[in-house]
């Protein structure tokens, strides 16, 4: 594998002292909050000393019933001890359905084990937190969870020098599974290792009511394909005076908000870096002509018909709450969306479809999809422990519940698993399949570059939607994208990047 770009990089003695002023942190728990004003991009810290490692023991698709569905029951395995409680750290997804049914898999698992557990929350959306902080906190502090599921960027706990390596985990997968989903990969495989277990692939991208769309002659297949048609499509469907609004997504401070104004860059021709992911390239004329056409959307009166209200406050649930309402026809959104409707029984969930990312004024599409996964730490006091539930979870056995649970958004991370049945029958999964196994993959944020640390903490820092709130409140266009420059460009020099 090439060097990352974080390879042999110095870091400031500012960047280090910021991170480690945050060390105090307590608890790991978090929560969806609304969003909070621009926090100052938390750079690598000193890596965490090295704790001796523990040892590792090498039909048509129909909605699900409106009630959690059962974990499939273990099959007998050997008992693996664990010292004082199996601690978990526990993504809390935007679908509540999910989440119940993971957090009954594992506490089954422990039961049949004999295993005290203790299963903590940890907010989906990260953005401003302090997470990789908190986590090197307790690492360092030789209490780091056994497991963590969440979406983390291993960059990151790869510079701060707590990440545990899990190739032997993942290579027993591959070999019964097969391979890996390539936004997995790129992700989780870094100089040389596998630091994350892929548990599930996560459906995403744009989602529009084929019914709403239809009614006016609009065929979402054909008609949406570019951000010029879906644009004047969303204002033809909308009817305020019916509670429908064509255009469901927010510029606001949000995981979803964050994702619209980055595709609008990259599909305008912007992007954060050059190739090489040292240089930052964000304030370009591409840039500018993107956002302030994705700025016309909110501010010219032209469009106004279709905004739902309060759109410029929305947070993360807010246009899954709307969508699921029936009081949108297009939003951005993870497949949770989708997954809540089948398994609500929403009564146009078969009208809903996930469309490709619109074209742009370049005509390319970048879009790629994303796995939530296990994770071990350094120190890790239950290793065995922690491999003995991995693999119970990624077993046919529990796989399948969860594909029924999360429909058309939970999607198999490794490509044997794509011909069980369950999977090829939603009509949304066969939707998204060639996006979830595009070669070589799209590195989000990070385009053109590498993926990197730095890459990471500008997505986590909510740089786009904050450059798009200073525009709302009149700053000129063309001063906020420099101004997002130039914060991006400081970012980049915390981690030991040239930045311009």
């Amino acid at each position: 594998m090439p060097h990352s770009a974080l390879t042999g990089s110095r870091l400031s003695r500012r960047a280090v002292l910021r991170l480690s002023a945050l060390l105090a942190v307590g608890s790991v728990l978090a929560a969806c909050a609304p969003a909070a004003e621009p926090t100052p991009t938390p750079a690598p810290a000193k890596p965490a000393a090295q704790p001796t490692p523990t040892p590792a023991a090498a039909k048509p698709a129909q909605p699900a019933q409106p009630t959690p569905t059962p974990a499939a029951q273990p099959k007998p395995v050997a008992k693996v001890p664990v010292k004082g409680k199996f601690q978990v750290y526990l993504i809390d997804d935007y679908h509540p359905d999910h989440n119940a049914h993971v957090k009954k898999t594992i506490e089954e698992f422990a039961k049949a084990q004999g295993w005290p557990i203790e299963i903590s929350p940890v907010a989906a959306f990260l953005a401003g937190a302090d997470i990789y902080q908190k986590l090197l906190a307790v690492v360092q502090a030789g209490d780091p969870p056994d497991l963590m599921i969440h979406g983390l960027s291993v960059r990151q706990l790869h510079q701060l020098g707590i990440g545990e390596p899990v190739d032997d985990i993942v290579k027993d997968l591959v070999n019964t599974y097969g391979k890996v989903m390539p936004g997995s990969e790129a992700s989780l495989f870094h100089e040389g290792k596998w630091w994350g277990v892929p548990f599930y692939g996560r459906t995403g991208g744009y989602w529009a009511r084929r019914d709403v769309f239809a009614k006016h002659g609009i065929d979402i297949d054909k008609d949406l394909e570019t951000w010029d048609q879906v644009r004047e499509a969303c204002l033809k469907v909308s009817d305020p005076a019916n509670k429908m609004w064509g255009w469901g997504m927010t510029v606001n401070r949000s995981g979803d908000g964050e994702s619209l104004v980055w595709n609008i860059i990259w599909h305008w021709g912007g992007a954060l870096t050059d190739e090489s992911g040292q240089i930052v390239t964000l304030y370009s004329p591409e840039t500018v002509a993107g956002i302030k056409w994705l700025a016309e959307v909110y501010l010219d009166k032209k469009w106004e018909k279709m905004l739902p209200p309060g759109v410029n406050s929305w947070t993360d649930p807010s246009n899954n709450e709307a969508f699921l309402a029936g009081t949108i026809a297009f939003t951005s959104n993870a497949g949770t969306l989708y997954a809540k409707a089948v398994f609500d029984k929403v009564p146009f969930w078969q009208e809903i479809k996930v469309l490709p990312v619109p074209y742009g004024p370049i005509r390319k599409r970048f879009q790629g999809a994303s796995s939530n996964n296990f994770y071990l730490f350094k120190g890790v006091k239950n290793r065995d422990a922690a491999v003995a539930l991995i693999q119970h979870m990624m077993s046919p056995e529990q796989q399948r519940p969860l594909w029924k649970v999360s429909q058309g958004y939970v999607i198999p991370p490794f490509r044997k698993m794509w011909d069980d049945p369950i999977v090829r029958e939603d009509e949304n999964n066969r939707r998204f399949e060639p996006i979830a196994w595009t070669e070589p993959p799209f590195r989000g944020v990070a385009h053109r570059g590498p993926l990197s640390a730095a890459a990471d903490a500008v997505s986590r820092d909510n740089v786009a939607t904050d450059m798009m709130g200073q525009i709302l409140k009149g700053k000129p266009v063309e001063q906020a994208v420099k101004e997002a420059h130039d914060r991006c460009v400081k970012i980049f020099k915390e981690f030991g990047l040239k930045g311009e």
